[in-house]
């Protein structure tokens, strides 16, 4: 079953358009991550399918029914779906708490006051519930834009670069919570971002924004292992390129095997430079002729005289 239905959605701002004929289908409890550089419109397409941007082209339909964008409602938005965008949208002379119950409002105030206190405890906001929006650090404004989302557990999230801003174990923590509800539920989200770890971390589907175009819609395996061009490829993290025997080649540093097998075939000489480690895994350099190249591995690889490579060839 479809949750969501994008129908050749375009945004103009300005007359220039920033969304051109954008189409998906988003099925029921799936998790979409729009990814693309900046600038490419994938906030632009947060914005309009939350119902808060007119649109020139095109129709968004959420469990059936149209989304109604600023032209057609009063109040700009989507009762069901709840937006965390990079402005948060905060009350600033409001409380950490107030800001909170705000979204609280249709409720009693025993529940009321047993979810404040759950998503203070989430976003570790508890020692500033008494504190104006206004003087919140950037990471705090940001952990309390989710806590608002998040408040009355709405039917659909999209996240615009929630975490950008927060730590190491905040983000972790809160990524857990917000994992856990969508499956719990069985609710759709969609997450825009740059970042093409985050992408592969979160997604079920990846869709590929540039320039405001969908140009690719896949699931995140076949983005990390089958990339199209280079471009596409440093989104999910390093290619090593290299030129060897006249032949130009790509990598990642994970593509390798010291013995040979049927994925791991192009045979390379190397000579070991040095290693960095990176926790769990290593990072070790080696040349190839005059190229350093890298691979990742938790074993120790120093010793290696030549490598098994899976080389990667892009269609474009």
């Amino acid at each position: 079953m479809s949750s969501l239905v994008v129908k050749n959605l375009s945004v103009a701002y300005s007359e220039k358009n920033v969304l051109k004929n954008v189409s998906f289908t988003q099925l029921e409890g799936e998790v979409i991550v729009i990814l693309g550089a900046s600038g490419d419109g994938k906030s632009t397409l947060l914005k309009a399918l939350a119902g808060l941007l007119v649109r020139t082209e095109g129709e968004i339909i959420f469990e059936g029914e149209r989304v109604l964008d600023p032209s057609e409602q009063l109040v700009p938005g989507h009762p069901r779906i709840k937006l965390v965008n990079q402005d948060f949208n905060l009350d600033d002379f409001h409380t950490v708490e107030e800001n909170i119950k705000l979204r609280l409002l249709a409720y009693n105030q025993s529940y009321q006051e047993q979810r404040v206190k759950e998503l203070l405890r989430l976003t570790g906001l508890g020692t500033f519930r008494n504190q104006r929006a206004k003087d919140l650090s950037g990471g705090q404004r940001q952990r309390l834009a989710i806590a608002r989302a998040l408040a009355d557990e709405p039917d659909f999230i999209l996240l615009d670069e929630p975490f950008n801003q927060l730590d190491f174990q905040t983000k972790n923590r809160i990524e857990r919570h917000i994992k856990n509800y969508l499956k719990k539920y069985n609710i759709g989200a969609i997450m825009v971002t740059h970042n093409g770890v985050e992408a592969l971390e979160w997604a079920d589907r990846i869709l590929l924004l540039e320039k405001g175009k969908i140009t690719r819609n896949d699931v995140p395996e076949v983005f990390f292992n089958f990339p199209r061009s280079l471009k596409e490829a440093r989104f999910f993290g390093e290619v090593n390129k290299v030129v060897y025997r006249e032949e130009k080649i790509y990598f990642r540093p994970s593509f390798f095997s010291p013995t040979k097998d049927t994925v791991h075939s192009f045979k390379m000489d190397i000579q070991f430079v040095s290693k960095t480690h990176l926790g769990w895994y290593s990072a070790y350099r080696f040349k190839v002729g005059t190229t350093l190249v890298q691979f990742y591995s938790v074993k120790d690889i120093s010793s290696l005289k030549t490598v098994y490579i899976r080389k990667i060839v892009f269609n474009d």
